[in-house]
């Protein structure tokens, strides 16, 4: 009886370590539909200077279907800023888009007097000076004050759009930005580039392409944070983001319990010794039960 006491004592912790073998890395899959490409996780960060493993947010997007992904990645707390709020043709001051920010919609076309948060850059906006033919496809980031200074951001905000399988296995906005718009091709009608397996680093990311024409986008995570991946497209896509953090694959959530899990430990070897001398007192008595039991403890320690 006073084994069967003390299981019952453990009983309740037996089940908490095991959440810890059995986590990964936070994972979570983005497609075409309404929020099924808005996905979020808490991750700590690596300092840009750090010499091992660093936190990235890893988005691998097959080639099939082709898709043209307007991708943004940024900290929650710098969701204010993307998207530009605009009235009558204007941008909105930030005083004013922070008193209206729940009534300000997004999409579609801003009438007089309304206020509406365009996201992407298109030929609209294009003419409203809210971007440039080198920005097209990309989201929109509101960042410049009321004064025209720079916006300070709490992390790097990737915003690119990605073009896969065209003009041969794929390119980006921003690689195009970089190999021809800012004139770091010596030809700049060639595109030989375009199909060709590289890797590119633009905005904080580095960009993998593969020969068949899979993308992987690796965002380096220096802030700890809770980071969203944005992703919005006219058509079918499908594509897999980890988080991916200092520590390796536990997620970020679990980090902090690991003291807790190391306690849970020890009491559960602490248990199994006492168990074993307990049931060694009276082992004339053991049932087959008590024995597997036994088991479990020593298996669970």
């Amino acid at each position: 009886m006073r084994i069967v006491h003390t299981l019952r004592l453990a009983l309740p912790l037996l089940a908490a370590p095991l959440g810890s073998l059995l986590a990964a890395a936070d994972s979570s899959y983005l497609s075409h539909g309404e929020d099924e490409g808005f996905k979020c996780a808490g991750i700590y960060g690596s300092p840009g200077e750090h010499t091992g493993r660093r936190s990235v947010i890893e988005i691998e997007i097959p080639p099939v279907p082709p898709s043209d992904i307007a991708l943004a990645i940024f900290d929650y707390p710098d969701i204010d800023w993307i998207g530009i709020p605009v009235k009558n043709g204007a941008k909105v001051s930030d005083a004013e888009a922070k008193r209206l920010g729940p009534y300000i919609s997004s999409g579609g076309r801003a009438g007089d007097g309304d206020v509406q948060r365009f996201v992407i850059c298109d030929n609209e906006t294009i003419t409203m000076d809210l971007c440039s033919d080198a920005d097209m496809g990309r989201p929109l980031l509101n960042d410049r004050d009321d004064n025209g200074q720079p916006r300070s951001f709490r992390s790097v905000i990737y915003s690119d759009y990605l073009m896969l399988n065209r003009s041969g296995i794929g390119y980006t906005q921003l690689e195009y930005k970089s190999r021809v718009l800012d004139g770091n091709s010596t030809d700049k009608s060639d595109e030989a580039w375009r199909d060709q397996a590289r890797t590119s680093v633009v905005d904080g990311a580095t960009l993998d392409w593969s020969s068949d024409g899979t993308l992987k986008v690796r965002y380096y995570v220096n802030t700890t944070g809770f980071y969203c991946v944005d992703a919005a497209s006219i058509g079918d896509f499908t594509a897999r983001v980890d988080w991916i953090d200092v520590h390796g694959l536990l997620p970020a959530s679990e980090h902090p319990k690991m003291h807790i899990y190391l306690a849970l430990t020890i009491a559960y070897i602490t248990i199994a010794v006492a168990w074993a001398f307990m049931s060694w007192r009276v082992w004339s008595e053991i049932l087959p039960v008590q024995n597997q039991l036994l088991g479990l403890v020593s298996l669970l320690a």
